[in-house]
């Protein structure tokens, strides 16, 4: 992803947007004032018993009950503590559909794509693997 002079990140959900955007892509929170992201709920579904949010980096979707993963990103509902980095399926974990050993979720706040074990940096905003990894 190329980032051009004026674009911005979301408050209250960290997407990237255009410059042109008068209020988020993702959630809809505007791009100068609005509610204290902090409390902002963006696409707010009724929740009922038994559903769940992804804890995944950005993603907090809502999912009903009987999905055992993610609709959005494959995130399996307890597979991710909701403060992970680059979290790395390995040979001897479950692998969501469409994954393979060693592939691994961006850690930059606001991006947390899907990356391919081949890659050294993230596709979508270039931060490099290990960003933020203990030395």
């Amino acid at each position: 992803m190329s980032w051009s002079s004026g674009d911005w990140i979301c408050n209250a959900c960290q997407n990237v947007n255009f410059k042109k955007r008068e209020a988020c892509h993702r959630c809809a929170y505007p791009k100068y004032g609005g509610p204290d992201p902090s409390t902002y709920t963006c696409n707010n579904t009724e929740a009922l018993a038994g559903d769940w949010y992804c804890t995944t980096l950005t993603c907090g979707a809502h999912n009903y009950a009987s999905r055992p993963n993610c609709f959005k990103c494959g995130a399996f509902k307890s597979a991710y503590p909701s403060d992970c980095a680059a979290y790395q399926y390995g040979s001897d974990a479950t692998i969501p559909p469409g994954w393979k050993s060693g592939d691994w979720i961006c850690p930059r706040m606001g991006c947390g794509v899907h990356n391919y074990a081949s890659r050294t940096e993230c596709f979508k905003c270039k931060t490099p693997r290990d960003f933020g990894a203990a030395v």
